[in-house]
């Protein structure tokens, strides 16, 4: 039976938390998590703005469960009219976060997790997150990289988009004409080289 406390407790601008009691806690036990930031770096010039997370960290053996919703605005570039405009990303997530040292001995639990049984074992456990040897997990990468996949493929300012920028629109057209130009000089010279070979 799930035991420990359900009340949420609030990080705020903060995504490191001390797990050292929930370890000592039966499997099942919960502790569920408020976390707001006001910026969060997604990645270089990618910030994600006013994000809020609602996160229930689950007891389970050698590792802690990481399972929750997310939900940020973040600044994109409309890649119609170029803009930049404020896109809402939600999505869920469920992260395990390996326990890498016992509570109470302090002992490296990384060899009992190589000995374990192949029944026992977890294929994904490379891919894991882990607890650091203060009993320390940090939300921060599952968070970055579950709001990245969530992002549009295409960004798009949506219905009210204005289309492409005038002056785009002539670029482009100068770059057609002067592709054209090229191909035109290209006749040119072979029109002004059959003249001179008929005036001979």
């Amino acid at each position: 039976m799930a035991t420990g406390d359900h009340t949420a407790r609030e990080l705020v601008n903060e995504t490191r938390i001390n797990v050292a009691s929930l370890l000592q806690e039966p499997v099942g036990s919960i502790r569920s998590i408020h976390l707001g930031m006001d910026a969060f770096l997604l990645d270089d010039d990618l910030f994600a703005n006013d994000l809020d997370a609602d996160v229930r960290l689950i007891r389970l053996r050698h590792q802690v469960l990481a399972d929750g919703k997310v939900r940020a605005n973040v600044a994109l570039d409309c890649v119609r009219c170029l803009t930049t405009f404020e896109q809402r990303v939600e999505t869920t997530f469920s992260e395990p976060f390996l326990q890498s040292h016992d509570v109470r001995s302090g002992a490296d639990l990384s060899d009992h997790r190589e000995r374990r049984d192949d029944e026992d074992a977890d294929e994904s456990d490379e891919e894991s997150f882990v607890i650091d040897e203060g009993h320390e997990m940090d939300l921060a990468e599952a968070l970055r990289q579950n709001l990245v996949l969530a992002l549009p493929m295409v960004p798009s300012c949506g219905d009210v988009c204005p289309g492409p920028p005038e002056e785009h629109l002539a670029d482009k057209a100068d770059e057609r004409g002067g592709q054209f130009d090229l191909l035109s000089s290209l006749l040119d010279d072979d029109t002004d080289d059959e003249e001179s070979a008929g005036s001979r």
